[in-house]
């Protein structure tokens, strides 16, 4: 994509013994063919519950990202999201 953003959510499984390879293929249910999915990566938190922190490339367009965070908000096993970086795809995202 020429002019593309770098959406990164940090997304919250329904529970524990949600496997994040579920709530990954869940959260791709909910993704628009504008929102490409890049990465995902576990961040544990505590008690075996974790974060998925998951990329999105979307359109340099106003509003994707909230758009973005609104579809993954949806998805089936997903309870809590959160936008954490918004980037051009070529600038670098750290978290």
């Amino acid at each position: 994509m020429a002019d593309s953003y770098l959406v990164r959510v940090k997304t919250m499984p329904s529970g524990p013994e949600v496997p994040a390879e579920k709530l990954l293929a869940s959260i791709k249910t909910v993704l628009t063919k504008e929102m490409v999915f890049k990465s995902s990566k576990e961040d544990p938190i505590a008690f075996g519950l974790y974060a998925l922190i998951v990329d999105i490339v979307t359109p340099g367009v106003e509003g994707m990202p909230d758009k973005v965070e609104a579809a993954i908000a949806k998805a089936p096993l997903v309870t809590q999201c959160e936008l954490v970086a918004v980037s051009r795809m070529s600038s670098t995202v750290r978290v």
